[in-house]
């Protein structure tokens, strides 16, 4: 018997409100991309000897500026909550886009949740309490800044990291809108103060100042010559040839935080004037682009007060685990060196809530990303009910946000007591990024399989001949985000995935298993419908409840 055409959603509208600006969408993809991420200025000399930061970093802004444009077409031809989610599945229908957007960012992200613990207690925690025990000579502000390095520590600031987070989240958007604007301004005074600090200390007086730092640190005197001898003893080269290789491998590891530069698209729902094409331009392009040459200047600013060596020296403190090169077993990220080169408490306490800031705001996007796309699912009949259901005064899904911190604590103990869990982090970008890519494709033929969507949206108008811009740009995307991934897949510098032997097949396992858990979570979800005479399939071919 054919099944009846059923009320296609859960309900007829989402619930959420617009409550963002476009400016404020601008602010979120910047913070999301996150200027305080390390990982370019650590894993790249560590892993990648020979490869030049700045053009790396500024690769990967290339490279993520096709993909921005698909997303700017895509987010004013459906301008609805659930972002990736409902981009796909209303291209290729449920069973891929589930699957895709459930591995590589449902699941994935929980791991997020756990990094942004670990960057508020590690990156900002520790830095501020080793730094203010510096400054003032206050042994027990040092020894805070070395407990919040701790498995311990970590766990403790994460969980709270993530519980607080929920609770403003879930006092409604706007309050989060509000207080994104205090994360902004900390980030921006934080981030400039570094840049003054970098670009205005002497090159002859980093080395007396990092020892200084690192004796009323708790470590050893003359600590760079030290680290410098253990390196050189490692067989490390101080002073690689460059590399082309090395630099373009640099790319996917800045793609680490470039590649969020179209994750406002996820609350596209809960932001004014979202089908202007304009400001999608500005959001999501103009954030990519000021965050790229920021990130880009900061390269600059290391190598002009530190030297290309430091940067060798450091990195193989990271990459190749060379105690002498940590100082008090910290490594030396680019917020630890800022403080250690300042003398002044009110620059440390300065640079400390900044990171602070931005490192919680990292946990905030995390859940705003994903119960947008919870719910998203939820009203499509894939998820239950419970999922989207939106608070009528809040105007915010609570049932997501529970769901979803529940979800993060398991992850957030793994991430810091199971050994090799860490490993993982990078894992993040293969999983978004195959997310990406499909986003990509998606956009390329959204004027072929969903010809009518397409044509009443504003970018429908810009062509090639007759070939569809977002074609054009969603294929160049496409073929840049598939190398990306690759980078992730066979490239054993950059770690998780590349590090694939039959003793430790865990990487591949997990990724894989994941992508096909979500695959079998979707057919059952969908037979569970079938079996109440309820066609999911209908919800795909319309738009999604606004």
């Amino acid at each position: 018997m054919a099944t009846a055409k059923p009320e296609v959603f859960t309900r007829k509208a989402s619930g959420l409100v617009r409550v963002m600006s476009p400016y404020s969408a601008f602010v979120y993809n910047i913070l999301t991309m996150g200027l305080i991420f390390p990982w370019t200025y650590l894993w790249a000399p560590g892993a990648l000897p020979g490869g030049k930061l700045v053009w790396g970093i500024l690769l990967a802004m290339l490279i993520e500026i096709p993909i921005a444009y698909v997303y700017v077409w895509l987010s004013t031809a459906l301008p609805r909550s659930g972002g990736d989610y409902v981009f796909q599945s209303r291209v290729f229908g449920g069973g891929l886009a589930f699957t895709v957007v459930m591995s590589g960012f449902v699941i994935w992200i929980l791991q997020w949740v756990a990094l942004s613990g670990w960057l508020v207690s590690y990156l900002g925690l520790a830095p501020l309490f080793l730094g203010l025990g510096a400054t003032m000579q206050n042994a027990m502000f040092s020894g805070w800044g070395v407990f919040f390095t701790t498995s311990t520590g970590i766990v403790i600031v994460s969980i709270l990291n993530a519980l607080i987070s929920m609770v403003l989240l879930t006092s409604g958007f706007k309050n989060y809108v509000r207080f994104q604007n205090v994360m902004w301004w900390g980030t921006l005074l934080c981030f400039a103060t570094v840049f003054i600090v970098l670009f205005t200390t002497p090159a002859s007086e980093f080395v007396t100042r990092l020892n200084a730092f690192a004796v009323a640190s708790g470590g050893t005197p003359n600590f760079y010559e030290t680290a410098v001898e253990a390196v050189k003893a490692a067989g490390i080269d101080l002073n690689p040839p460059f590399s082309l290789m090395a630099t373009l491998l640099i790319a996917p590891i800045a793609w680490t935080s470039l590649q969020w530069a179209t994750y406002s698209a996820q609350q596209n729902g809960e932001i004014k004037d979202a089908r202007s094409f304009k400001s999608q331009v500005f959001i999501m392009v103009g954030s990519l682009v000021a965050t790229g040459i920021l990130l880009a200047l900061l390269a600059v600013g290391i190598e002009r007060v530190a030297g290309p060596q430091f940067l060798y020296v450091a990195g193989a403190g990271y990459w190749s685990l060379i105690a002498e090169a940590n100082i008090n077993g910290f490594n030396l990220w680019p917020p630890i060196l800022a403080v250690a080169l300042t003398g002044s408490p009110i620059v440390v306490l300065i640079i400390g809530f900044g990171y602070l800031l931005n490192s919680f705001q990292i946990v905030c996007n995390c859940y705003i990303g994903m119960t947008r796309v919870l719910v998203a699912m939820s009203l499509d009949r894939l998820l239950p009910e419970w999922f989207s259901k939106v608070d009528e005064k809040r105007h915010t899904p609570f049932n997501a946000h529970l769901a979803y911190f529940l979800a993060s604590i398991p992850v957030i103990l793994a991430y810091n007591l199971v050994p090799g869990w860490v490993g993982l982090t990078l894992g993040v970008t293969f999983g978004c990024g195959y997310v990406f890519v499909i986003t990509c494709i998606a956009g390329a033929l959204l004027p072929y399989r969903a010809k009518d969507l397409y044509e009443a949206s504003p970018g429908a108008k810009y062509k090639i001949g007759n070939t569809p811009m977002i074609t054009i740009v969603g294929v160049i995307g496409g073929i840049l985000g598939v190398l990306m991934v690759l980078a992730f897949l066979f490239a054993p510098q950059l770690g998780v995935l590349g590090t694939w032997s039959m003793d430790n097949p865990w990487p591949q396992l997990i990724a894989f298993g994941i992508i096909l858990i979500s695959a079998i979570w979707y057919y059952i979800a969908k037979s569970a419908q079938k079996s109440k005479g309820i066609n999911v399939d209908y919800a795909f071919k319309e738009i999604p409840p606004e």
